[in-house]
């Protein structure tokens, strides 16, 4: 966590935590360079939240209204969080000790599950991850 934090402090990246409308997960404002994450979430939400927005700031999307935008925004973003949170040494070990099951790997590796199958997609295309 302490890394994100940094991230976007580099950034000039304020981030807060708020109660989020319709159980969001986090928002990010590019016009104030603000993420704001929902209060109370699990660590593993959170993180993957956090990383998740890091993603939109460091991309800089803006409010998009066309939906195959938002669409790509949100994807892109995704991929940016899994690269920045899922090392694929540790992934393929604990793969190895515990199960290829992604819920499972969740759990072990601190994210989501979303992040494990958008991680598997990228390895999957030949990416590797964010330096």
């Amino acid at each position: 966590m302490e890394q994100l934090y940094d991230a976007a402090a580099a950034a000039g990246i304020l981030v807060m935590e708020a109660d989020l409308p319709r159980g969001e997960e986090g928002r990010y404002y590019e016009s104030h360079r603000c993420i704001v994450l929902n209060a109370g979430m699990t660590a593993s939400k959170t993180i993957s939240a956090f990383a998740h927005e890091l993603g939109h700031a460091s991309l800089r999307h803006g409010h998009a209204l066309d939906a195959r935008v938002h669409s790509r925004q949100e994807r892109q973003a995704d991929e940016y969080a899994a690269r920045l949170l899922i090392d694929g040494a540790e992934f393929e070990e604990t793969e190895r000790l515990y199960s290829s099951d992604t819920d499972t790997l969740a759990y072990h590796l601190c994210v989501t599950p979303k992040l494990i199958r958008v991680w598997k997609e990228l390895t999957q295309r030949g990416h590797e991850r964010i330096s």
